[in-house]
């Protein structure tokens, strides 16, 4: 692969972009506010003719990237750093789109389900179509059978996201690597327990290959466990004994459930350090840890040290993503996701859905989309 330093690091948005008229068309984007969001945003504004609309989620907000779309005419609209409050506040979505009114209608595209539990089935119609991201919004589509109302595409099951898991699982060791060395201690000592072992967590375990004493991995599928284990790990559906002794464990489940509840706490070891590598901060238990934490210390600006039945337990960035304490993904990776999402729009603007089911881009279309990847990067 060439770096081609100095060039367009999203050639992909860049041309597909110019082949999509969306005038008089609302796009309302659900997205993380970075770089190369901000970047596919305004390459949909400004070569599709889109009335883009871009909402930021909480826990992965980079003021520098936001205030660069605003300079450069990106309409954006900060719900907060709180889903609660913000997001996933009742009507908030459903206002915004309101307000958002489009000759052409308006599609959402979202990183994490919000508008399954958010919007009323009545009003779920405000939308066109929607296009999701991750397996957590996609299992909430799932159960909320928005897909039976409207056109639903979700990249989160493509092989496509594999490149973008690659460098979550990088991001999360970088992150966790470079603060242990800023607080002088080494991470290729310390025993490594992976909660999950999907997409992301498969690839976490393979960014601590070499880079740390032992991996372990705990999920309640058995399917994941075998997989686990034919890859090199030592795996379990059962939590107790693999954990006892971990100085690290990194969750990413993605069940949208704290697998890091109370029963797993006092199980761990005391001087743990707890990670989340999922999508939201819903990983780890945080409302127990500081409701019977004797007391709180910020031992680093991304660490947290909790006192819970004598035993110090040390917390990741608040529980949050920890791949977001630094860059998490370059945009020469991501041009391969937003692609994928471009497809799908282009899709459901051209009639390719079922209603009733969650569709997903083509074989074909993703093999097209690797080989336009392959010509500007190769």
């Amino acid at each position: 692969m060439s770096l081609n330093l100095g060039k367009e690091s999203m050639p992909l948005v860049e041309e597909i972009t110019k082949s999509i008229n969306l005038r008089n068309t609302g796009i309302i984007i659900i997205q993380h506010g970075v770089r190369d969001a901000i970047d596919f945003a305004l390459k949909l504004k400004e070569n599709s003719k889109a009335n883009v609309l871009f909402l930021p989620k909480p826990f992965s907000q980079n003021k520098e990237d936001l205030d660069y779309g605003e300079n450069n005419g990106l309409n954006i609209v900060n719900p907060g750093l709180n889903y609660k409050e913000g997001l996933e506040k009742e009507g908030f979505l459903e206002n915004e789109i309101r307000n958002f009114q489009n000759k052409n209608g308006n599609y959402l595209i979202e990183v994490g389900g919000i508008s399954a539990v958010t919007m009323k089935k009545d009003n779920i119609f405000s939308i066109k179509g929607i296009v999701e991201i991750t397996t957590f919004g996609h299992n909430r589509h799932i159960e909320s059978e928005t897909s039976s109302l409207i056109p639903v595409y979700s990249i989160a099951r493509s092989s496509i996201k594999e490149a973008e898991a690659k460098h979550v699982g990088l991001a999360v060791y970088r992150s966790l690597d470079l603060v242990l060395h800023e607080l002088n201690r080494d991470i290729t000592n310390c025993e490594i327990t992976m909660v999950g072992y999907g997409m992301i967590g498969q690839n976490v375990c393979k960014a601590f290959i070499n880079r740390s004493k032992s991996i372990n991995v705990y999920d309640k599928d058995i399917d994941k466990v075998i997989k686990a284990t034919s890859d090199g790990f030592n795996s379990n559906t059962n939590y107790n004994y693999l954990i006892k002794n971990s100085d690290i464990i990194i969750s990413s489940t993605g069940t949208g459930k704290h697998v890091i509840n109370e029963d797993f706490i006092e199980k761990c070891k005391n001087g743990v350090l707890l990670v989340s590598a999922g999508s939201r901060q819903n990983e780890i238990d945080m409302d127990f840890l500081e409701r019977k934490s004797k007391n709180i210390e910020d031992i680093h600006k991304f660490i947290k040290k909790y006192n819970i039945g004598g035993k110090e337990i040390f917390v990741f960035r608040d529980g949050k993503n920890a791949n977001f304490a630094g860059n998490s993904c370059p945009s020469s990776s991501m041009d391969l996701i937003h692609a994928e999402t471009l497809y799908c729009i282009r899709n459901i603007l051209n009639g390719k859905y079922t209603i009733g089911k969650i569709n997903e881009t083509s074989e074909i279309e993703r093999e097209e989309t690797f080989n336009m990847h392959k010509k500007y990067w190769d």
